[in-house]
């Protein structure tokens, strides 16, 4: 299989700077003081600390809305990778990362916005009448919510199962270097970390909110360089 590796590796730089804008989204998310009272890295209450000031969903959304659209380009590429013969694979990859790019941001906002909230309506009606404000607010859309994850799931799978199936112009050992794996992966440290030490510390809540978006910087930067080593031993 033949690669446009100009195109490919232009691509792939874009994606990475997208995926970068996203996990600086991220880490404004989860850069909080821990607490041992939060039921789960993910709960959405590890969010609803109180503390929120505007400036972090207003860095969601500047940040969010460029990531997006350069994350098109590493999206772009995860397609173009794929063996032309593949169509079911290529349309999997092509549909589901478009509904990637329409929920990534909005997500990020939504979270953002709804612990901004948190903040304001605290100082009003204290922290109880806030937090049940806001969660009967997010439990009418929690059903929607859930429907982005669709997508993102068919993007991920799908792309992980070309790579070890053999049908990417990549070899199979790339799939080490997967967003997947590496989700998987960095989102396991904050868990084993808590083997040894039950106490929450910032950096589980960084390591799990961002996972996904820094694995995806791990991924199009190594993608970039297998291209330039293939383009260097064919020269």
């Amino acid at each position: 299989m033949e690669l446009d590796m100009k195109s490919f590796k232009r691509a792939l730089l874009l994606g990475a700077l997208g995926a970068m804008l996203m996990t600086a989204g991220d880490l404004s998310l989860s850069l909080i003081a821990p607490s041992n009272s939060d039921s789960g890295l993910y709960a959405r209450e590890a969010y609803m600390n109180g503390s929120y000031g505007l400036w972090r969903p207003v860095f969601l959304l500047i940040t969010g809305i460029p990531g997006m659209f350069f994350y098109y380009f590493g999206v772009r590429a995860m397609h173009d990778m794929i063996k032309p013969e593949c169509k079911k694979l290529r349309f999997l990859i092509k549909y589901g990362g478009l509904g990637y790019i329409c929920s990534g941001a909005a997500l990020h906002f939504f979270v953002g916005s709804l612990s901004y909230w948190v903040t304001s309506l605290t100082t009003e009606f204290g922290r109880e009448t806030a937090l049940r404000i806001v969660d009967s607010y997010y439990d009418r859309f929690i059903g929607g919510e859930y429907l982005l994850y669709i997508p993102i799931a068919a993007l991920m799978l799908g792309s992980f199962a070309a790579v070890i199936s053999g049908r990417t112009a990549l070899p199979k050992k790339m799939a080490v270097f997967h967003i997947l794996t590496w989700q998987i992966i960095l989102v396991s440290i904050p868990h084993i970390r808590m083997l040894f030490s039950p106490d929450i510390i910032t950096a589980d809540y960084a390591f799990s909110q961002s996972s996904g978006n820094a694995a995806a910087v791990i991924m199009f930067i190594a993608c970039f360089i297998w291209a330039v080593r293939s383009e260097e031993r064919g020269g």
